[in-house]
C-alpha cells in the first residue's frame, strides 16, 4: 500500500518550506503568538537541525508513495536520538497531502517507522503532537503511542 522513499535535495526544499510554514501555523492554532510569528526562526531551527538537509546523519526524510503507481502521498521525517543509554526513534514530522487523506496512509507510514525502528534496533518510537490537534492524538493512540509528558506554556 506505501512505500518510503528518500528525499532528493529538490524535495527536501519543498519540505523545509512547506514544514516550516505548517509549524508557524499549527503555533497560531495552539495560541502561541510569539512562535507563529517567527517563520524565520523556525527555518532557522530546520537547518540547525538538519545541517547537511537529506543527507544529515541520524535523520531521515522520505518521501510517502503508493506502492501502485508510486504517486507521492506525503512526507515523514524521522531520526534517531538518544535517551537514558537507548536510541530511540524521534518523528518529526508526518504530513499527509489533503487530497490523500482519511485512507489509512498515516496510519500506513507509522507502520512503516515502527518497522524501520525495529529493523534499526531502536527501542521505541516518540514524537510531540500538538494539543489542539486532537485528529493526530486519535492516530498516535490507535497505534500504540501513549502520552508520556505534557509540556505547558504561559505567553508572558
Amino acid at each position: 500500500m506505501l512505500k518510503m522513499t528518500p528525499m532528493s535535495t529538490a524535495d527536501f526544499e519543498g519540505f523545509r518550506a512547506s514544514s516550516a510554514a505548517d509549524y508557524v501555523e499549527q503555533c497560531r492554532l495552539t495560541g502561541l503568538p510569539s512562535l507563529a510569528t517567527n517563520q524565520t526562526g523556525t527555518l532557522a531551527g530546520l537547518d540547525a537541525l538538519l545541517p547537511q538537509g537529506p543527507a544529515t546523519p541520524g535523520h531521515y526524510l522520505m518521501l510517502l508513495q503508493e506502492q501502485e503507481n508510486s504517486a507521492t502521498v506525503g512526507m515523514m521525517w524521522f531520526g534517531e536520538i538518544s535517551n537514558n543509554d537507548a536510541t530511540s526513534a524521534f518523528l518529526y514530522d508526518l504530513w499527509i497531502a489533503p487530497a490523500w487523506r482519511r485512507r489509512g496512509f498515516a496510519a500506513a507510514a507509522l507502520a512503516l517507522l515502527a518497522e524501520e525502528a525495529r529493523l534499526r534496533g531502536l527501542g521505541s518510537l516518540n514524537l510531540n503532537v500538538f494539543a489542539h490537534n486532537t485528529a493526530a492524538q486519535a492516530l498516535y493512540r490507535k497505534a500504540g503511542f501513549v502520552a508520556s509528558e505534557i509540556t505547558m506554556v504561559r505567553e508572558l
